[in-house]
């Protein structure tokens, strides 16, 4: 299931190495997270080193590695303050010949130890990859004096391989969808995931003897593709109803949605449009209503929060409404461009005006940001080169919570799924991070000798929107001047050159994969004669490749018998 390979050449540490020592001491206390974290240090070591090492509780009156918080480490290092590192920072210290591998409670430990096993060598590319060095490294490490507190409390990278256990663990992502377990130190927990409005109040229990329950559009109450009369007394009862009923029955989710429909259509009834009007945006009806549910349940459930979207017809900040401090906003990115940074593009000034507006609200807001194009998911989407710095801005402005929308499909597949996931899970962690460097250990890992001409294809789709000023939407068909001919016939070249240098068959899959992206493209732009040819090998790649879905909601047998294959 995994494939160890190389990575880079290890880099030796300067000569002040301090040895690993062989006996790893947790706590008699410890957490079930804090005692898998020991045990996992214990075989990654062995791994790495070839050298046995071994799981205890008392210290040893020589050196130890002293994993997550004691009473041995206290007794012997009383200078660790593991409180102020919060849930999930920790600390990797040398202290003299012991070393000290600990975090905060529940998942800081857990983290502390992936991180040591990183600069080790290790890293986790995907659910099938794991990177190792060439060869077996000495037991022992320059001194190490780190700190690390991740700016960001919530890091979701939502795609289907991303949702594998050893890869969210290893690359700190903390999302719902992650396979993470309490021996992992848990994760953020939702219940009730967005667009709740219509599980809440369902039409098909209410809409025949309230109509008044649902939105008034053009002067007739509608559910139709509409929303819920935010001002109807009986709609906030049901819904604060609702919502305790579920906060009872989950009692691990912390987060619990009340939001809008994927859909238009907002009220226009008196109440509602008096209170948006007088606040300049629809998420003024929305956020007094989201308000008076948090307000109703923040006694019962003083460590449960409402979260509610800032999404199309409510992105826009209300001008005096402020969430209450049991309320999440999470703005969507939906309408922007994604070829260019957010912080630099003209197109995305309006999302910027909108963040910077719920920035100065709020001091739990979330972004739902997309990463991938969801009418064609094979299709090239320009954003590689932005995506870290894009979690940088969002940082900046005081973003405590991302979710990255990519192909989440069964199955998943699709351009650069992979590459994407690990780089956006590394950014999340760490909005500082060298975001080409973490791109290049990617592809070096994944694709091996055949990397440098995949590496010239990404450079070439960032250097055509960059330089032809070309914007890049989540929507845009096979048609996108960006995916031009020479651009196509230019990484075409870049494909058939790495599949060349692949040193075997497993990376030579890899890169046929990848390449589908332009093979999609060209399948689209063909005459029907032409496509027949095309459609035989594309088909066959595509299966092999485990693809269930060329777009959302898509098949791709459904696309295939369409064409008669």
């Amino acid at each position: 299931m995994i494939t160890a390979m190389l990575l880079l050449a290890f880099t030796l540490a300067p000569p002040d190495r301090v040895p690993l020592p062989r006996d790893l001491v947790v706590g008699a206390d410890a957490t079930a997270a804090e005692q898998a974290a020991a045990e996992s240090l214990r075989d990654g070591l062995h791994s790495l080193t070839g050298e046995a090492f071994a799981v205890r509780n008392d210290a040893p009156s020589g050196a130890a590695i002293f994993v997550g918080p004691s009473a041995s480490l206290n007794a012997r290092h009383s200078g660790i303050d593991v409180a102020s590192l919060g849930a999930e920072g920790f600390v990797l210290e040398t202290a003299g010949a012991d070393w000290i591998v600990a975090g905060g409670r529940p998942r800081g430990t857990a983290y502390a130890v992936q991180s040591l096993l990183e600069r080790c060598g290790r890293r986790v590319l995907s659910s099938k990859v794991v990177a190792m060095p060439g060869a077996k490294i000495a037991a022992e490490l320059a001194p190490l004096h780190v700190r690390e507190v991740p700016r960001l409390e919530y890091r979701e990278p939502f795609f289907t391989d991303a949702f594998d256990r050893a890869f969210a663990l290893a690359n700190r992502a903390n999302g719902d969808n992650h396979h993470l377990t309490d021996a992992d130190g848990g994760k953020v927990s939702y219940a009730h995931f967005v667009h709740t409005f219509y599980e809440i109040v369902p039409p098909d229990r209410y809409f025949g003897e309230h109509p008044d329950y649902f939105s008034l559009v053009k002067g007739a109450r509608t559910h139709e593709n509409a929303q819920l009369c935010l001002t109807n007394p009986d709609v906030l009862r049901i819904t604060i109803d609702t919502v305790k009923k579920w906060m009872r029955e989950s009692s691990r989710a912390t987060i619990f949605s009340v939001s809008q429909n994927d859909c238009h259509n907002p009220c226009e009834c008196d109440a509602c449009r008096a209170i948006d009007d007088a606040e300049g945006s629809h998420a003024g009806s929305l956020l007094a209503f989201v308000n008076r549910v948090a307000e109703a349940i923040e006694t019962e459930f003083p460590d449960k929060v409402i979260d509610t979207l800032a999404y199309q017809y409510t992105r826009k900040p209300p001008k005096t409404i402020r969430p209450r401090k049991n309320v999440i906003v999470r703005l969507c990115s939906i309408e922007c461009c994604f070829s260019h940074p957010i912080e630099t593009c003209p197109k995305n000034a309006s999302f910027r005006d909108d963040l910077v507006g719920w920035s100065k609200l709020t001091d739990r807001l979330y972004v739902w940001d997309y990463v991938t194009n969801f009418a064609h998911y094979l299709q090239p989407l320009p954003n590689v080169h932005v995506l870290v710095p894009n979690i940088r801005f969002f940082a900046d402005h005081g973003v405590r919570g991302i979710f990255e929308e990519g192909n989440y499909s069964r199955g998943g597949g699709g351009e650069m799924n992979e590459l994407k996931a690990y780089v956006l899970a590394r950014g999340l962690w760490d909005p500082s991070i060298d975001a080409r460097r973490t791109r290049d250990e990617f592809l070096d890992g994944w694709f091996g000798k055949a990397a440098p001409p995949i590496a010239k294809w990404l450079d070439r789709l960032e250097e055509v929107t960059r330089t032809d000023d070309l914007h890049a939407t989540i929507y845009d068909p096979p048609s996108a001047k960006y995916l031009r001919d020479e651009v196509l016939a230019f990484g075409e070249s870049c494909f058939a050159e790495a599949e060349r240098l692949a040193g075997d068959e497993v990376v030579r899959a890899r890169v046929r994969t990848a390449g589908l992206a332009i093979r999609w493209v060209r399948l689209q732009r063909s005459a029907p004669d032409a496509r027949a040819k095309l459609l035989t090998s594309f088909a066959a790649d595509a299966r092999a490749a485990g693809i269930n879905e060329i777009g959302e909601g898509r098949s791709l047998d459904d696309y295939l018998k369409s064409l008669g294959q």
